[in-house]
């Protein structure tokens, strides 16, 4: 499958889910739409030419391709990070077998992530199935495993720094 057509499919599934079954935008006035100049939302391998015309799209020291907004876009056309925010999926091994898991992203600063908040299921199902459809390209399965891969080691990390303190 086409990069681009693993991220359209991605859109598709979560074109009407939110991670809560209101608009988590009213407990933060929105501070997820409201970065600055320099941050931005990852983009994914063919997402540059999908989103939305007025965000700005720019590249990071290490060569990643990062969306920045002004604060309001189509929310039709909005990056896939932007639509996962604040959970990711997760890729990790149980009994022997590789699976994805929605986890909470503790790069995000979220009330909902900090919070005892019941996520949408639905949502949370769905986030899954993104997983396994950014498995169907090479292109995007090898972005999506150094992702998970990143996350890990941080978690590590974040473990060994509370276990020594």
């Amino acid at each position: 499958m086409k990069k681009e057509n693993v991220i359209l499919s991605c859109y598709s599934l979560l074109r009407r889910e939110t991670p809560l079954s209101f608009d988590c935008g009213k407990i933060c006035k929105s501070s997820c739409c409201n970065g600055d100049s320099n941050t931005g939302m990852l983009l994914f391998p063919g997402e540059e030419n999908l989103i939305d015309k007025e965000i700005t799209i720019k590249e990071t020291a290490n060569g990643d391709k990062i969306a920045v907004c002004s604060g309001t876009c189509d929310r039709n056309k909005r990056p896939l990070s932007c639509r996962i925010y604040p959970l990711f999926p997760l890729i990790i091994e149980e009994n022997g077998k590789e699976s994805i898991k929605a986890v909470k992203d503790f790069r995000a600063v979220c009330p909902l992530v900090n919070g005892e908040y019941e996520y949408n299921k639905s949502f949370l199902r769905k986030l899954k199935r993104v997983g396994k459809f950014l498995m169907l390209n090479e292109e995007t399965k090898a972005f999506y495993v150094s992702l998970c891969e990143d996350y890990n080691e941080h978690i590590e990390l974040l473990k060994l720094f509370q276990k020594n303190f």
